[in-house]
């Protein structure tokens, strides 16, 4: 029997699971779903651990009960405000005439060494490019190739350790052992995003309720990553008080919007003694938008990434954000690229239940990363990457 895999994407306003397995194919299979509010966790950390036990671990342990067993491996998502980003560098000698796994891993080492602190904890590393002999010149994958020195660029993600430590104390301490810890948006980006769109250059934002984050990618790896401490939450607030509302009436209109099959344009939007007009509610949103857009200096950041990189695929959008009605024109209007909401790659999620994107995206990471496969399974994925 296959092992199941679970992909925990713990929100600053809600909780997103998804349990998976994959078939003979290779495909990941998802078993069942769950999302729900949660006030217990806020920008990586549990506020309250009583209500985190009754608004997480519990709901885990009944997904449990209801798959009939429980899974191998838990993967854990978060976004949060302290993430550090950082590239670091390191060179060796070779030992050998060519370049091999044990100088990768060597290199590796020296270049994390660098980024070595008390507070911080690596949660995520990925090469950007090798270079061979002081050449300046990129190598993807350098094994094999005769060398004397090799040089590695590594994109490093940092996380609080305390805040970590304490999490993973927390999950320990109910007999739950988290696998691995991810950085959001990584994770949908694996199942999102296809792989030309990557290699010619992309951005992926992750518009959540608290944390804004823009996730660059070119020839395949993440060249920069940046969260911002505002999202869709600082918007509902801020209607509610324009309009003397609760936030939950905020959120209920927009609800509403989305399930929406007539014609919006024809529709009155009511909130407390004013009416609106469509194209007036969208008017108030987009300039809500852009105050958050100016104050945090998005323009800037997205005018530098224009002039540094070339990313053609434009701007993949998601998280809760994501749902504002016409939120992709307004990402078009003030980034000047043209953007984009999907679902995955694989279309296990419909479009609606893409908030699921990084929980399923974890399970994706995991078992294409860690999983132990047979020989005959690693044949397949070999030759799946050529597809």
């Amino acid at each position: 029997m296959r092992s199941k895999t679970l992909g925990l994407d713990l929100g600053n306003k809600t909780l997103k699971i998804c349990v998976g397995e994959e078939d003979e194919q290779g495909k990941i299979n998802i078993l069942t779903k769950l999302s729900k509010p949660i006030n217990s966790f806020k920008d990586s950390e549990i506020i309250d651990y009583d209500l985190f036990f009754e608004e997480v671990i519990l709901p885990l342990k009944d997904i449990f009960h209801q798959i009939g067993e429980e899974p191998k491996n838990i993967i854990l998502s978060f976004s949060t405000s302290n993430l550090i980003y950082q590239r670091a560098k390191g060179k060796i000698s070779l030992t050998e005439r060519y370049v091999i796994e044990e100088d990768l891993r060597r290199a590796s080492a020296l270049a994390k060494a660098s980024l070595v602190s008390t507070n911080y904890e690596i949660i995520f590393e990925e090469p950007v490019a090798y270079y061979l002999d002081n050449l300046n010149l990129k190598v993807r994958d350098p094994l094999g190739i005769e060398a004397r020195n090799l040089e590695i660029d590594l994109s490093v993600i940092q996380g609080s350790k305390i805040n970590l430590t304490k999490l993973k104390d927390f999950f320990n301490k109910n007999n739950l052992n988290i696998s691995l810890i991810l950085p959001n948006p990584l994770p949908a980006s694996y199942v999102l995003i296809p792989k030309k769109d990557k290699e010619q250059g992309v951005i992926l934002v992750d518009f959540g309720y608290k944390i804004f984050n823009v996730s660059v990618f070119q020839e395949g790896r993440l060249i920069g990553f940046q969260n911002f401490k505002f999202g869709l939450g600082d918007i509902v607030e801020d209607l509610a008080i324009d309009f003397g509302l609760e936030v939950s009436d905020i959120e209920r209109t927009f609800e509403e919007l989305k399930n929406l099959s007539e014609d919006r344009k024809k529709i009155k939007i009511k909130l407390n003694k004013h009416k609106l007009t469509y194209h007036n509610f969208l008017k108030i949103i987009e300039k809500k938008f852009a105050f958050y857009w100016k104050k945090h200096n998005l323009s800037d950041l997205f005018k530098k990434m224009k002039e540094s990189y070339k990313l053609s695929a434009g701007i993949y959008l998601i998280g809760g954000g994501s749902y504002l009605p016409e939120i992709n024109n307004f990402f078009k209007k003030y980034s000047g690229y043209p953007t984009k909401i999907n679902t995955d790659l694989y279309q296990s999620l419909n479009l609606e239940e893409r908030i699921f994107l990084n929980a399923y995206g974890s399970i994706f990471y995991y078992q294409r990363n860690f999983s132990q496969k047979t020989f005959w399974e690693n044949i397949k994925e070999f030759f799946r990457s050529f597809l």
